[in-house]
């Protein structure tokens, strides 16, 4: 047993970082935790303590001066991660309301219909945090309407001498733990892979919002260049 308990920790504290990316989806009204909120749903939850959802002073500092994660972004124009690219006017910038993501926008639906989101993240480089076993964690997410998880479309190219892997997925979408579904949503999601460590670029809501919003996602893709 006493050998065996480094290799739990550490694949523990995988699963819990790779999980930090994902969306919270709206959990019971009784639930005593710090909320924040989610564009077309109730508001959200995030289960552990304002003391272990954000960074110490110091990090908060350190990171707002690397990453200017606080800053508001001008309208058309999107900087994160040592990267930089357009994005439509009608994409308004918020606060990363968790301290995993380096960015977020909210993304508005045609004649009203829910909002999606644009977050991103970044996550230190780790065993098994392969670009295979991502595409195998958001396939999990959803699920068909026959209750199979559905086939996912990929596309990898290279843009500006970056290594891009683009996911595409919809159905019902399940979220991390698969208690509150959302039917009709879509993801796209892509991996960039910088000098630095892999960028997470996620467009996530309601399946009519994101492919309205699908073409501005993907020239977004398409035209990010690293930072001089």
């Amino acid at each position: 047993m006493r050998t065996c308990l480094p290799a739990l920790l550490i694949s523990f504290a995988f699963t819990i970082s790779s999980g930090c990316d994902e969306p919270q989806l709206p959990p019971p009204a009784n639930v005593n935790a710090e909320v924040t909120s989610f564009p077309g749903s109730t508001p959200a939850v995030s289960m552990a303590s304002p003391s272990t959802t954000r960074p110490s002073r110091d990090q908060a500092a350190t990171s707002d001066q690397e990453d200017n994660t606080h800053t508001p972004q001008p309208p058309g124009k999107a900087e994160f991660a040592g990267l930089s690219g357009p994005i439509p006017v009608t994409w308004t910038w918020e606060p990363p309301r968790h301290h995993f993501r380096v960015a977020q926008w909210i993304v508005p639906g045609r004649e009203g219909a829910e909002p999606a989101e644009l977050v991103v993240t970044t996550f230190p480089e780790a065993s098994g945090n392969t670009i295979q076993n991502n595409i195998d964690r958001w396939t999990r997410q959803f699920r068909s309407t026959d209750g199979s998880p559905p086939r996912p479309t990929i596309d990898a190219k290279t843009v500006n001498e970056l290594s891009t892997t683009m996911v595409d997925l919809e159905g019902e979408y399940l979220g991390m733990g698969g208690g509150w579904h959302k039917a009709d949503y879509r993801m796209l999601v892509t991996i960039i892979e910088t000098p630095d460590g892999s960028v997470f670029i996620k467009l996530l809501g309601p399946a009519e919002t994101v492919s309205a919003n699908a073409d501005g996602y993907k020239t977004l893709i398409q035209n990010l260049t690293l930072k001089n």
